[in-house]
């Protein structure tokens, strides 16, 4: 697209974390680092399970010297319920927040008055800067064109960024083999949050046998959950899939032969793959 363009997070909510041990209590929990979120910059991170799996994914930003956190509906009460269990008699206040509105936007943008914030995505340099405003429809996005869920799905997928309410499963997924090593979404030299020890294992003790990758169909019709396989093995299974992207997981050891040798997956049901890299 050579217009400007956005994408409305309509299903965004916000709570903000207010009181006297609020840096520590999410310091605690979050697998980021809560001392990197400063007035100008998104802190994007998750909660996990003690066992390391993904419980949900969101980004905190400070305002008005509290910190916010932004998450997808879907999540919205399972967080809050868990926020609350975690509280104990932390001196921390949690609150739903009515009175913002946030957007991805692909091109050059001058804030306004009612800009909260507007820095670029923490996840990758390719999907768009986030911006955080005060209005529903706010006039400097204007000469932008909007595009749809789809759309930005896509370009998540062609830059392995996972769409977590589409992509990963709750209780399940782990961070390691979803790619979120690489989407500043973890401190590796913080301390202790919830389900970092089975986080580091996998790191440290090179357990990683399996993650996500970024496909183009040249050939075929792909379906989601659809086996990948030729007559070298079973790569793994496709995730999910936008237009002619596929986000998918697969083995390691048989996916970076076919990178490292620049070669196409040609499936033994008659797709044609090629990585993105």
């Amino acid at each position: 697209m050579t217009v400007p363009y956005f994408y409305k997070n309509s299903n965004s909510r916000f709570l903000s974390i207010e009181g006297e041990d609020s840096p520590e209590f999410l310091q605690n929990l979050i697998t980021n680092d809560i001392n990197k979120c400063t007035k100008d910059n998104f802190l994007y991170s998750c909660l996990l399970t003690p066992q390391g799996k993904f419980i949900s994914d969101f980004f905190i930003f400070i305002n008005d010297e509290n910190y916010l956190i932004e998450i997808h509906s879907f999540f919205y009460k399972k967080l809050l319920k868990k926020l609350n269990l975690y509280k104990l008699r932390s001196k921390v206040l949690i609150n739903e927040m009515n009175r913002f509105y946030s957007y991805s936007v692909f091109g050059d943008l001058q804030k306004d008055n009612n800009t909260i914030i507007y820095n670029n995505d923490p996840r990758n340099i390719n999907i768009g800067n986030k911006l955080i405003h005060k209005r529903k429809n706010p006039e400097l996005l204007d000469a932008f064109n909007e595009i749809d869920e789809k759309k930005y799905h896509e370009i998540l997928i062609q830059n392995i960024v996972p769409l977590s309410h589409y992509d990963l499963e709750e209780n399940k997924s782990l961070l390691l083999e979803n790619n979120f090593e690489n989407l500043n979404s973890i401190s590796w030299d913080k301390g202790c949050y919830v389900g970092q020890e089975i986080t580091a294992r996998m790191k440290y003790r090179a357990l990683l046998k399996k993650r996500i990758y970024s496909l183009k169909v040249k050939e075929g019709t792909p379906q989601v959950e659809q086996s990948i396989k030729d007559d070298e093995g079973n790569y793994g299974k496709i995730i999910c899939i936008e237009n002619n992207s596929i986000l998918a997981m697969l083995k390691i050891e048989l996916a970076e032969r076919k990178i490292n040798a620049q070669q196409q997956i040609e499936t033994n049901e008659g797709l044609i793959l090629e990585f993105n890299v």
